[in-house]
């Protein structure tokens, strides 16, 4: 149930600039939207740079139609000056809700510390470390263990785009346990696709 958090998963089309890569118009005032791009502008690693990557949206793990029982969102606001392992900061929120509407509804958030934006090898790469993990159960669930305060495993987020002219986010997400082997590395792009836009879009410019 908690795949979201605790594996690797990714998403689709979305909004960039400076280069643009574009999304369906977002519904809601938390995004912005763009038009749809013929072709995946080509991206060169840069040992210095200066970005942002901004924006919301709404993704789904199946494809560009909501699943009705589940909602993933993604939030970020980040931007690197000088070095991306040493110059970057932000903050990026994502979100997992299960079950909706039932008494077993879940939801399972994390809050992420942005330690380097940079993009190489036609991806835009997001990490940070986590500053907390919240998990929310419905009356029909168990109560869940609390994060351990002291645990701040790397995550990491890769946009790119795929063979369609879509563009994926790749997530690399959050060790099941605080023993397990760390599920990304600052700096480096998760592998495997997944998830879908639904609604909203990012922002990146450089």
């Amino acid at each position: 149930m908690r795949t979201l958090l605790l594996g690797v998963v990714t998403a689709s089309a979305l909004v960039l600039a400076t280069p643009t890569f574009a999304a369906a118009a977002p519904a809601s005032t938390a995004a912005a939207g763009a038009s749809a791009p013929a072709s995946a502008p080509a991206f060169s690693g840069t040992e210095r740079s200066s970005a942002s990557l901004h924006g919301w949206a709404r993704l789904d793990l199946f494809g560009p139609v909501p699943e009705p029982s589940q909602l993933i969102t993604l939030g970020v606001d980040a931007r690197t000056t000088g070095r991306p392992s040493t110059g970057s900061r932000g903050h990026a929120t994502i979100q997992h809700v299960f079950d909706r509407g039932t008494d077993r509804e879940f939801t399972a958030r994390a809050e992420i510390r942005v330690d380097c934006l940079t993009e190489r090898d036609g991806t835009v790469v997001l990490t940070g470390t986590v500053d907390s993990v919240t998990y929310t159960a419905g009356p029909g669930l168990d109560p869940v263990p609390p994060f351990p305060s002291d645990w701040h495993p790397e995550v990491a987020l890769g946009f790119r785009h795929d063979e369609q002219g879509r563009l994926r986010v790749g997530w690399s997400g959050v060790p099941a346990e605080p023993t397990a082997p760390p599920a990304a590395t600052a700096c480096q792009a998760p592998t495997d696709p997944g998830l879908h836009l639904v609604r909203g879009g990012f922002a990146f410019r450089r």
